[in-house]
């Protein structure tokens, strides 16, 4: 079953840009290669991502045939370390998170040498693999706030709320980079909370301060809930992001790691580094349970039963506000649902009429409510969810479930 992101709109994480930094990992063997992408090289056109090569949909220029995948790394440093499964920085003893990244294939004497597809090098050497950062790629919290995307694919904002009773709100490029001071200045909001005398919504201003604005809004109950309405630019309309916070924000702690540091070049760019492979964190690790990848099980039952899971996180991270976090099981639930429909054949003709069309739902469901869990709009969420919630119903009165 073939889905086209491009039919849905889905102007959000994989978006298209030139290779900033790049890491060499492991060599090139028998490895399963992330699937082709074809993307725009046009900057301000990077929402565009096909399944197939043609032209951009918006501008006209030629698409760039591309590999993307989905790697752990250090959030403060992202792809100086790259590991395939969730674990610690051993740079700074942070958790590792979730990025996208280009993947290609490099010699290490010739570091220009850039293919799609794994090989030999001229000296008889095995190619090595080449990770770049993304534009769109890094949606991790850089101050353990709540983690949004505008609606134009380039701005991004990070909310946090502070002890002393101050909202502050970071901003960042499409790398997540902060935010250059001129482009900064440009920006201007009001942040929304209830009254705790009247009940009633209370604007407050946001005020610039260096590279972040903030509002100070005193001790809210928690889960403290409020939203933020902002403009990027002198003239645009204001954009909403709903936050929800079950406790005070936190500065991840770090714990340099001497050995490593001194280990690092003085240089712009980073050494090549070796992929690492750290084992699956326990609970003190700092990483949700629900973010952690989990196989495919063989089983149609046992994938009903993933499934319902999946649906039960996605709802949790809602109701707690944590929408950056619902892409994880809501991808999860897509990559379920497109193995029951390996299925399908299975199922009489009648059970194959619902099933078929309530797959295709879903996987567009998934990635709604990605896009929309980086925007931060919580009605557009609800929606997506009702949709995909409805959906799973009927994969599963199409696959019941058998002992």
């Amino acid at each position: 079953m073939s889905v086209s992101i491009s039919e849905i709109g889905r102007a959000v994480i994989l978006a298209a840009a030139l290779a900033a930094s790049s890491v060499l990992a492991q060599p090139a063997g028998d490895i399963e290669l992330p699937p082709l992408s074809y993307v725009c090289p046009m900057t301000g056109d990077e929402d565009v991502i096909e399944d197939r090569a043609g032209k951009c949909r918006k501008c006209g220029m030629t698409l760039v045939a591309t590999r993307l995948d989905s790697v752990w790394t250090c959030a403060t440093r992202p792809l100086l370390v790259v590991a395939d499964k969730p674990g610690k920085c051993p740079v700074d003893g942070t958790p590792l998170v979730r990025v996208t990244a280009a993947v290609s294939w490099t010699c290490k004497d010739e570091p220009t040498l850039d293919k799609l597809e794994p090989g030999t090098c001229p000296d008889g050497s095995r190619m090595v693999k080449k990770y770049a950062a993304r534009a769109h790629g890094n949606h991790n919290p850089q101050h353990g706030g709540q983690f949004f995307m505008a609606p134009d694919s380039w701005h991004h904002i990070e909310g946090t709320y502070l002890p002393t009773g101050v909202f502050r709100m970071h901003l960042y490029d499409d790398y997540t980079k902060p935010l250059a001071l001129k482009l900064a200045r440009e920006i201007s909001g009001t942040l929304v909370v209830k009254d705790a005398k009247t009940g009633r919504d209370k604007a407050i201003p946001l005020v610039r301060s260096g590279r972040y604005m903030q509002a100070t809004i005193g001790k809210q109950p928690f889960p403290a809930q409020m939203y933020a309405k902002v403009a990027f630019k002198s003239g645009d309309r204001d954009t909403r992001f709903d936050f929800s916070f079950d406790a005070f924000s936190k500065e991840p702690k770090v714990a340099p790691s001497t050995t490593m540091t001194s280990a690092m070049p003085a240089t712009s760019e980073p050494a090549p580094v070796a992929a690492t492979t750290p084992s699956v964190p326990d609970s003190s690790s700092g990483v949700d349970p629900a973010l952690i990848p989990v196989p495919i099980p063989e089983t149609v039952p046992e994938m009903l039963a993933q499934l319902r899971t999946r649906t039960e996180q996605i709802r949790a991270f809602i109701d707690k506000g944590a929408f950056a976090a619902i892409y994880v099981p809501a991808f999860q639930a897509k990559d379920l649902a497109l193995a029951l429909d390996e299925h399908k054949k299975e199922l009489p003709d009648d059970r194959q009429r619902i099933a078929v069309p309530a797959i295709g739902r879903l996987v567009r469901s998934a990635y709604l409510l990605d896009a929309f869990g980086d925007l931060g709009n919580k009605q557009q969420i609800i929606e997506a969810y009702d949709r995909f919630s409805s959906a799973v119903k009927e994969i599963e009165s199409a696959f019941p479930a058998r002992p």
